[in-house]
């Protein structure tokens, strides 16, 4: 349900700083666009899943604490886009004051760690739900061990955005002038540092616990498949017989259905992700932060579709919230009409 968040944000130095990497206005105009549309959907749909938790008790799951926790993290990312889209349609500078910019930078650094390390917590919270004994399960994702598991998903880049203030300056975080974006000074003598400590701190840690969380869920649904076909008698009469077909198809649905959620939590992981941080370690691509920028800022609409949408119940309180809110105008427009007449 692997946004999610503007990860525009983490820049490398650039080859020339003198000269922008925007080859025309309308390259900045289609970027602003994808990252206006990104914030719509974005606030849109992290708002209806953390309405749907707290509107039906059946969502309340312990996973979907989780979930809701990455959604105020994209949440949070998708509403400061829009001072994202003013900085890169502004060719002559940040007209704002400029701690709105330095403040839009930090929030943004804070949002991705949190995104991040919330999606490898759902990841591993999986995992666990379906490896592991009921009881050993609940015993491990108590209330409060949850708890402490989203502020350590808040604590890290919290830590990270500290280290940036207090060994760079308090006026780190601001306005790029070559890539016009808000995100931190890249003339700085140790930048360099700073994007391996963020590299470091953001993207390993969660990329393993995707990926062996994944491979461990995959894993454990094909020896099931296997243990319940095997334990199947093959002596049966023709109605057994397609009943035990019947099954076999189920279970190949199932397992299909499971590998093809944990190769689209990877592959978003991975498209992006994957490619930002590796500019960070190796700089010198100037010209592709941009696109990669814009490609990581939609993470913060694709998280509630890929942890939300895609699950059953999710899409019917979802139905059920868009047709309260649809007969709601209707009521309220009838009665208007009722009063005028």
């Amino acid at each position: 349900m692997e946004s999610n968040a503007s990860y525009s944000v983490l820049l490398p130095l650039p080859d020339d700083s003198n000269v922008s990497v925007y080859s025309s206005y309308t390259e900045r105009a289609v970027y602003a666009a994808i990252m206006a549309v990104a914030c719509v959907v974005g606030t849109i749909g992290n708002c209806m899943v953390i309405i749907a938790v707290f509107h039906c008790r059946k969502l309340r799951t312990k996973t979907n604490f989780m979930v809701v926790n990455l959604s105020v993290a994209d949440l949070i990312s998708s509403v400061n886009l829009p001072w994202m889209c003013v900085a890169i349609l502004s060719e002559d500078g940040w007209p704002l004051p400029q701690w709105i910019c330095g403040f839009e930078g930090a929030v943004m650094v804070l949002t991705i760690g949190c995104s991040l390390y919330t999606l490898g917590g759902i990841a591993v919270n999986r995992c666990c739900a379906i490896s592991m004994p009921r009881g050993r399960y609940y015993a491990v994702y108590r209330t409060s061990n949850i708890a402490v598991m989203i502020l350590l998903f808040w604590l890290v880049p919290m830590t990270v955005v500290g280290v940036g203030i207090a060994v760079f300056g308090t006026d780190f975080f601001g306005y790029s002038e070559e890539y016009s974006m808000c995100s931190f000074d890249s003339h700085h003598a140790q930048i360099q540092l700073f994007n391996r400590i963020v590299m470091a701190a953001f993207y390993p840690i969660p990329l393993i616990a995707i990926s062996v969380s994944s491979i461990v869920i995959w894993r454990y649904v094909q020896r099931q498949t296997k243990l319940i076909t095997n334990i199947m008698s093959p002596e049966l009469d023709n109605s057994t017989s397609v009943a035990h077909l019947t099954t076999k198809n189920i279970l190949y649905e199932r397992q299909l259905a499971v590998t093809k959620n944990l190769f689209l939590v990877i592959s978003v992981f991975f498209m992006f992700v994957s490619p930002f941080s590796i500019l960070l370690v190796y700089p010198g691509g100037d010209r592709l932060i941009p696109p990669f920028g814009v490609i990581l800022v939609c993470n913060s609409c694709a998280n509630p579709l890929i942890y939300a949408l895609r699950h059953p119940d999710f899409k019917v309180v979802f139905r059920n919230l868009l047709s309260g809110w649809v007969a709601k105008q209707k009521s309220s427009k009838s009665s208007g009409l009722n009063l005028k007449i």
